[in-house]
């Protein structure tokens, strides 16, 4: 028990000073970084309301337009980040992975850590400021909004170990990875809901879990949401198996990781 604890508190320690060197990387030792963390997403949600706003749209499930393209553009983002940073983290710390203590995994987890608990944070600062203007209103339903952001989490980063083992055997594997993504921006659910689809193009859009988890997030903003089309089976087997995959392929490449 007490080997279980020093190994414990020794693994505590490597993924704190991993994730203050990620922190330290990203962002810099200045605060205009982590500035920039919060900007972003609220960049592309302004961009959106005004090109609806001028389109004469309104939100598919009523309240603010705002709060509808947050609950979008985050889970989004937490995807995107998570999916494709996590790809780069064993070249950039490549030096680290000399030390015994230091695992690929402890390094993969690291990056991932910081930019799941970044997003979380600047979530809850967007939401609260809208709060504050007027334009949202209290959760319908908290577990609903940590259950879909959790799913979104494991699966993004399944998807970030599974890049980050191909691309040691396949160096522009990031540019192919980057082509695939780009189209599904438009396709999980950022400007739209399932319910606000024809019944045939929801049936393949469906298939895609990133979708499903947004609509998971949205259910519990809006207490007029319809959730009926959301597969939580699907959307939680999806996550397993891709965190599970993605592991597998960790250890397996753990000793070619050291080497790139």
């Amino acid at each position: 028990m007490k080997e279980l604890r020093q190994a414990l508190r020794v693994q505590g320690r490597v993924l704190y000073a991993l994730i203050l060197r990620e922190a330290l990387a990203k962002y810099g030792k200045t605060r205009i970084g982590y500035l920039w963390a919060l900007l972003e997403p609220l960049i592309q949600v302004l961009m959106l309301v005004a090109i609806f706003s001028a389109l004469g749209r309104s939100s598919p499930v009523g309240g603010d337009l705002a709060v509808f393209f947050t609950t979008g553009i985050v889970p989004w983002l937490m995807y995107s980040s998570l999916s494709s940073r996590m790809s780069g983290a064993l070249g950039a710390n490549q030096a680290l992975l000399s030390y015994p203590h230091v695992t690929p995994f402890d390094v993969l987890a690291g990056r991932a850590l910081l930019e799941s608990v970044t997003l979380l944070v600047v979530f809850v600062l967007i939401v609260t400021a809208l709060r504050i203007a007027g334009k949202a209103f209290a959760v319908y339903d908290l577990f609903h909004v940590l259950m879909g952001l959790m799913v979104l989490i494991f699966f993004s980063a399944g998807i970030g170990m599974i890049n980050s083992a191909v691309r040691i055997y396949f160096d522009s594997w990031d540019k192919l990875f980057s082509a695939f993504n780009r189209p599904l921006y438009f396709l999980s659910g950022i400007f739209f809901t399932a319910a606000s689809l024809p019944p045939q193009g929801r049936e393949y859009l469906q298939w895609n879990p990133i979708f499903q988890c947004v609509e998971w997030v949205r259910s519990g903003f809006f207490s007029t949401y319809q959730n009926t089309y959301i597969n939580y089976g699907y959307a939680v087997g999806c996550a397993a198996t891709l965190f599970l995959v993605g592991l597998v392929l960790t250890q397996y490449t753990r000793h070619k990781a050291r080497n790139l």
